[in-house]
């Protein structure tokens, strides 16, 4: 009896004993230095949590550094906070990019985008972020309101004006001919040449004069601003190539068509383009002048060598129906977006989403497609007219414009 007496009481003697002591170490080893939050390293922990049994359980590793995410289709897009940062997958690795702030404008070092102003939607928000409006001028024989509009439409929003100047086109018109794709008789290609003959000196010029003096008196008197600095772009005449020698005798070989009395020879077409410029220059000579794309010309490095190009800022194309998946221009001919820079020597404009007589054919949503831009980016292209654009076209370009080189390679020299 006295022994297992005895042997309880040292049992619970150890028992207590130990506990005190495993109490003991472990309060030392918390005020010990080494196990200080104030020493953990701030790169990385790494920490095994053992059993008793020595069989390790876990471990358990903590980075403050940040973790490479790595892709692989190099240029893709991803918002990461959409409107304010993106990423882009650049060399195996996507990187974070803050959205910088949008200058509106036409702007040579950058890709454009324009809306052409249209009488259905004069909305602010419908204009708000693209870069230039258009408008077809020329149906008239004074300065009228619809373009006032939208020159007040380009001051509010901080857009480049462009103006189609479609004059003598719309000045056959009040004479009853017809555009070329229209009809076969009683054309531009048939008394196109007739009517520059009989009324280019004073009527199709008296028109030009009346545009840009109107023009300048809304910005001089209105807007009390100087028209001298005033930027907008013109293209003249689209179709130019029409009434010309070599134009009217390539309709001859294609459609037994030919202007009467002869096209125009070709040297005097430049002669008359630049008259039209001087005109514009009066009233305007921050006007930039752009020289229309007729992608059937055959001959173009010959076609553009009667036009003094020193005056010529771009060129441009009219009619819609441009291919922005392709390195020709127009589906059914050969010319191309970078033959046409190259023989310039110009920037290229383009324009989307109408067909014969103007008519609306809905946004042209390849001009949407960053890989289309990049490709014609590459050709020469610096910009995209779309005459029907969609309403959210401006929410659009937000996603559009920060996969875009911005300034463009050429203008990092």
């Amino acid at each position: 009896m006295k022994h297992s007496l005895l042997g309880l009481f040292l049992f619970f003697f150890a028992f207590f004993f130990a506990l005190f002591f495993n109490g003991c170490s472990e309060s030392e080893n918390l005020n010990a230095p080494d196990a200080s939050l104030e020493n953990i390293s701030s790169t990385s922990v790494e920490n095994s949590l053992v059993l008793s049994s020595g069989v390790e359980k876990d471990s358990l590793s903590v980075s403050t550094s940040t973790t490479k995410q790595t892709c692989e289709e190099n240029g893709a897009f991803a918002w990461v906070s959409q409107g304010s940062t993106y990423k882009i997958c650049e060399n195996g690795v996507w990187k974070e990019h803050q959205v910088s702030a949008s200058t509106t404008g036409f702007d040579p070092c950058k890709f454009n985008f324009g809306a052409a102003w249209q009488a259905a939607s004069e909305d602010k928000e419908h204009y708000a972020g693209v870069d230039y409006i258009a408008v077809w001028l020329g149906d008239n024989d004074f300065y009228n309101a619809f373009e006032a509009r939208m020159i007040d439409m380009c001051l509010e929003v901080k857009a480049t004006p462009m103006i189609y100047a479609y004059v003598i086109a719309e000045f056959g018109k009040d004479h009853g001919l017809s555009d070329c794709d229209m009809a076969k008789e009683s054309t531009h290609c048939t008394h196109g040449a007739s009517l520059i003959r009989e009324f280019f000196a004073d009527s199709i010029l008296s028109r030009y004069k009346a545009y840009t003096v109107g023009m300048r008196e809304q910005i001089e008197f209105y807007y009390s601003m100087d028209p001298k600095e005033f930027e907008s772009i013109w293209l003249i005449e689209p179709d130019f190539y029409q009434y010309s020698h070599s134009g009217s005798e390539q309709k001859v070989r294609y459609d037994s068509i030919a202007q009467v009395g002869g096209g125009i020879p070709d040297s005097l077409m430049g002669v008359y383009f630049e008259q039209i410029v001087q005109v514009i220059k009066q009233e305007l000579p921050k006007a930039k002048i752009a020289i229309d794309i007729s992608p059937w010309i055959e001959n173009p490095e010959s076609w553009y060598s009667n036009f003094n190009l020193d005056v010529i800022d771009f060129a441009s194309t009219s009619g819609g129906r441009t291919l922005a998946g392709s390195e020709k221009i127009r589906s059914g001919n050969p010319m191309t977006w970078k033959q046409i820079a190259e023989i310039t020597g110009k920037p290229i404009l383009a324009d989307a989403g109408y067909d014969k007589g103007g008519k609306g054919t809905g946004h042209a949503q390849i001009w949407d497609d960053v890989s289309n831009i990049k490709a014609r980016l590459a050709d020469g292209v610096i910009g995209v007219m779309q005459m029907d654009a969609a309403l959210d076209y401006p929410k659009r370009l937000d996603t559009i414009r920060v996969q875009l080189e911005n300034p463009l390679p050429q203008c990092k020299l």
